[in-house]
């Protein structure tokens, strides 16, 4: 008696992990800028698909589903715009030896530190490391609490921008690489990303700070379009 053949996935099913795998290609479906040929013709020679005519199919199909959704897109817009943004100057980042002895120091001076609830005082605990974000005037008071022989990494200097956001960011995919991305591709390099609950912190360098709030309050707060001049 021959064995049961196991059945590979479809055509439809490779076609549509692979504009899954691929956000640029979905984008451009989404805005109807393809030429679902040259796709097609992509997409089997990347996968080793043979038949053209059924990954067409496959691509028009996913298109047809896209516009009975809302646009993830939309959905990110509607939360950036709904955030507010804040920056703070003068700020620093100490990367440090994580271990619970450590952080405890941490936060016991952390407790004189925040008496004056307006002070910065941010601690992100890695694998390896222990991460924190603080004012330039605590930073000399963290140090000391660490200790020399546990501190890995001072940088001064810094500022820190943050986008606070309505809570439905949490059930929201994608504000957070949104926001990042628009810093990226403005060339801006961030040298530390928070995101606790609904703020996303993004740490630049001084000379940084005025472009990258340039860059998110055009996303945060947009600029109502002028009106056409006549001629």
């Amino acid at each position: 008696m021959a064995k049961d053949r196991i059945a590979g996935p479809t055509a439809a099913e490779v076609t549509r992990r692979y504009i899954e795998d691929h956000p640029a290609v979905r984008d451009c479906l989404g805005y109807n800028i393809v030429n679902f040929t040259s796709l097609a013709r992509k997409i089997r020679s990347e996968t080793g698909l043979a038949n053209q005519e059924a990954v067409e199919v496959a691509i028009r199909r996913y298109q047809r589903q896209m516009r009975t959704e809302q646009p993830l897109e939309m959905r990110v817009l509607e939360v950036v715009k709904a955030s507010r943004l804040e920056v703070r100057t003068r700020v620093a980042i100490i990367t440090a030896r994580n271990d619970w002895e450590l952080l405890g120091q941490v936060l016991e001076a952390g407790r004189t530190l925040l008496a004056d609830r307006r002070h910065l005082l941010q601690l992100l605990q890695g694998p390896g490391a222990l991460t924190i974000l603080c004012e330039d005037d605590l930073a000399d008071a963290v140090l000391a609490a660490i200790g020399k022989r546990a501190t890995l990494g001072v940088h001064r200097h810094l500022s820190a921008l943050t986008v606070r956001s309505p809570d439905v960011i949490v059930e929201t995919p994608g504000v957070l690489a949104f926001l990042a991305g628009a810093l990226f591709r403005s060339g801006i390099n961030s040298l530390e990303l928070m995101s606790v609950y609904t703020d996303s912190t993004f740490v630049v360098r001084e000379k940084d700070v005025l472009h990258a709030f340039r860059v998110l309050s055009e996303l945060v707060h947009p600029a109502a379009p002028e009106e056409s001049e006549a001629v």
